[in-house]
């Protein structure tokens, strides 16, 4: 198989996404581009250019409607209530015809091929101390679970004998994916335990990069569309207040030596090298 050059990697992410974005339409579920993603929409019009994912988030309500209703022709969305074996409290949608990635940390038993990230935004309280205790409580289950993604990897024949031994104890720990099952469905519920709506902020806790930051609903009142790769996608009204939140001035390149890709250890290949992109 023949390896996706980042160009590539990112020309079937945003077929992903320009599924996404229509079925969306179809169905009137909100949505907002994000983080890098939302970034490069703002700053270069498209992708930054060293970037190497599409990332998503949708208010709590349209991320469940969403996940029970997406359908595709080319792809599949898997998240941890379709699939048992999935050890993320978000969902992804999957290419599944033209692409297959390997990694070293498994996300789930299941074969797929490039992704998008999608997130949902729930309820946080008021007071920012409640939310912390709280958030510290996903971040325990998360990394708990994260320990298991070893499990998910498929053993070769000539892999070292540590490996196999690592993979056999976190299959006999995990008691063939039960119990990181359990931690990811009591991470969501615990995710949603403020409804949305129900104070005057939100947050993304089911991916724990960014700490117990509280974003005003406010910000995601309206949707609005901001061109993308030749593209419209919709981003939330707030962008500028909510990506301020994350990352400052946003607008700033970074230092030269953090323009890499992220995702170093994932390599995506093409099905059929003669008939992809």
């Amino acid at each position: 198989m023949q390896e996706l050059t980042l160009r590539e990697l990112q020309e079937a992410c945003l077929g992903l996404l320009v599924d996404i974005h229509q079925f969306c339409q179809d169905n009137r579920i909100n949505y907002s581009i994000a983080y890098g993603t939302l970034i490069g929409a703002l700053r270069h019009k498209g992708f930054i250019p060293w970037d190497d994912d599409v990332d998503i988030i949708m208010p709590r309500p349209d991320y469940e409607r969403f996940c029970k209703t997406y359908v595709a022709e080319d792809s599949k969305l898997i998240y941890y209530g379709n699939d048992p074996s999935s050890l993320t409290a978000f969902a992804r949608v999957v290419d599944s015809k033209k692409t297959i990635q390997e990694s070293a940390r498994p996300w789930t038993k299941q074969i797929s091929g490039v992704w998008v990230d999608v997130f949902p935004i729930d309820g946080v309280e008021e007071d920012r101390e409640r939310y912390a205790r709280r958030y510290s409580r996903l971040q325990k289950a998360c990394d708990f679970a994260f320990k298991f993604r070893r499990q998910n990897q498929h053993l070769n024949p000539g892999d070292p004998l540590s490996s196999k031994i690592k993979v056999l104890l976190a299959n006999i720990l995990g008691f063939g994916g039960r119990v990181p099952s359990y931690m990811v469905k009591m991470m969501v519920k615990t995710m949603s335990e403020v409804p949305y709506g129900s104070t005057p902020y939100v947050g993304q806790c089911s991916c724990l990069d960014d700490g117990p930051i509280q974003f005003p609903i406010e910000d995601f009142k309206d949707f609005v569309l901001l061109p993308f790769e030749n593209h419209e996608f919709y981003a939330l009204s707030g962008y500028d207040h909510h990506l301020r939140q994350l990352y400052g001035d946003y607008m700033q390149f970074p230092p030269e030596e953090d323009r890499v890709p992220k995702h170093c250890w994932i390599k995506f290949y093409k099905k059929d090298y003669n008939n992809c992109f």
